[in-house]
């Protein structure tokens, strides 16, 4: 006796076919949808705004493609001792945690105090930020 069976398409119903279609389908892991994420920080509260905690988090979240600080408020006090402090001692930490993490906006500083020292003006542009002159993202 014979077990072999030969299959006609022709004769097999259409939601048979539909359905052998769909169940690989079904087991693929869809991709969560990635999304940026916009943290923005002041010239007074920037420790407490830039939580190195949260940015942890959010580095880790696979949903996550890109994060985003923005300097909001007046910065106009700061001379170039601050703006040596604010990249050492705020920003540089959070930069370093992921490649995801990037600058983005304008700082502006004190007029003329960021090229008092140019490499941490260098740092603040290569890792997106601009000083003083608009930029787009």
């Amino acid at each position: 006796m014979n077990f072999t069976t030969k299959i006609n398409i022709k004769r097999l119903s259409p939601k048979i076919i539909i359905a052998g279609m769909l169940i690989p389908m079904s087991c693929v892991k869809s991709t969560p949808e990635q999304h940026d994420v916009e943290i923005q920080f002041h010239c007074t509260t920037i420790n407490k705004d830039l939580d190195l905690t949260i940015l942890q988090n959010y580095a880790n979240d696979a949903r996550v493609q890109t994060i985003y600080l923005i300097p909001v408020g007046e910065w106009d006090k700061v001379d170039a001792s601050g703006i040596t402090s604010i990249r050492k001692n705020s920003l540089e930490p959070c930069i370093k945690i992921s490649p995801k993490i990037m600058g983005d906006a304008v700082f502006r500083f004190k007029p003329g105090e960021a090229s008092k020292v140019p490499t941490d003006s260098l740092w603040f542009e290569q890792n997106g930020w601009a000083i003083n002159h608009e930029k787009t993202r």
